[in-house]
């Protein structure tokens, strides 16, 4: 489902807006009880078939403009709400509750799906993107960093610092610097969360090529694990190269090799902008052609999905059982 088809949708269906033309919404709450209808929020239907067919991405995105839309005036997206809207990716499901930000000294209770923020924020913190106000993509990080678990705040981090930056809508934005995201954590000073966004920022590197070869990196890090080097070319004979996610060097490993790592998030035998035309079988051939050429001058190979990426003690049990010796 196209991401820019929920930024005006047609599906989803007001009670509000029928009591304007003499109806109400007693047909729609028949819809639900008899499974046709889904209701998003008080007075919000989406069509079952509709929800069903979007998954967890496209379901957080009407649950967004349900609550928007509810609104008397238009609210500004933060948090989980605005990392969604930029494109930015957790790790997780996206949360139950659409997150708005206030001005601090404002009241407004979190009820019925959403959630209100009440903090400082500068006019330049608050932008227009496709059709929604939200958090600029500087201070959603920001506010990613001071509230969510380490290992989803580097993926997010990591993800905002990738130059270029592709909106959903695959339009280019601006890119961000480690040092402005750092200073920008700074100017937080004993605020709520501070410390953690200090050192999920210190850590965030653009570099990762995914959200799993963030998170693993993360979680290489809380298993006391070495550093690994990020994103190392290595030259193919004859022309070309093969770029590889974790490169340890031979200093770290029981037997002095060099090691490599890689996370497989299988997302390349599944999807078709990344089969270009050929056929799984053909992928994973072209993938076992390029690990052999990779481990053949005398070096280590692991190589992990997602089950293990998200637990630091497999990703440690696995990387000492490659060689890899543990730092502490």
């Amino acid at each position: 489902m196209d991401t820019r088809d929920f930024l005006h949708p047609t599906a989803l269906t007001l009670t509000r807006q029928r009591s304007l033309v003499g109806m109400d919404g007693r047909d729609l709450r028949r819809g639900r009880d008899k499974g046709e209808q889904v209701r998003i929020l008080r007075g919000v239907y989406v069509p079952t078939d509709v929800w069903k067919a979007a998954d967890d991405d496209d379901q957080y995105l009407i649950r967004i403009q349900a609550a928007v839309l509810t609104r008397r005036s238009q609210p500004v997206l933060s948090h989980q709400s605005a990392a969604r809207v930029w494109g930015l990716p957790i790790l997780s499901r996206w949360p139950a509750e659409v997150h708005f930000l206030l001005s601090a000294g404002s009241k407004r209770k979190s009820r019925a799906g959403v959630v209100w923020h009440y903090d400082h924020f500068r006019d330049d913190e608050v932008v227009e993107l496709g059709g929604y106000l939200v958090t600029s993509r500087l201070r959603t990080m920001v506010d990613l960093a001071r509230t969510i678990p380490f290992a989803s705040a580097v993926a997010s981090l990591d993800a905002g610092l990738r130059a270029p930056y592709l909106l959903p809508d695959g339009e280019r934005s601006e890119t961000i610097a480690k040092e402005e995201l750092q200073e920008a954590v700074a100017r937080l000073g004993s605020a709520r969360g501070c410390r953690a966004a200090r050192v999920s920022a210190d850590f965030a590197d653009g570099q990762s090529g995914s959200t799993g070869e963030s998170v693993s990196r993360a979680n290489i890090h809380l298993s006391g694990m070495p550093a690994p080097l990020l994103q190392v070319a290595y030259p193919i004979l004859g022309g070309g190269e093969d770029r590889v996610d974790f490169t340890w060097e031979a200093r770290h490993h029981i037997r002095r090799l060099p090691l490599l790592g890689e996370f497989d998030g299988k997302v390349k035998y599944t999807r078709d902008q990344y089969l270009a035309g050929r056929t799984i079988e053909e992928v994973v051939w072209i993938e076992k052609v390029r690990e052999d050429r990779l481990r053949a001058p005398n070096r280590g190979m692991a190589r992990w999905l997602w089950a293990v990426a998200v637990s630091p003690a497999r990703l440690r049990t696995l990387l000492i059982a490659a060689g890899l010796r543990p730092e502490r």
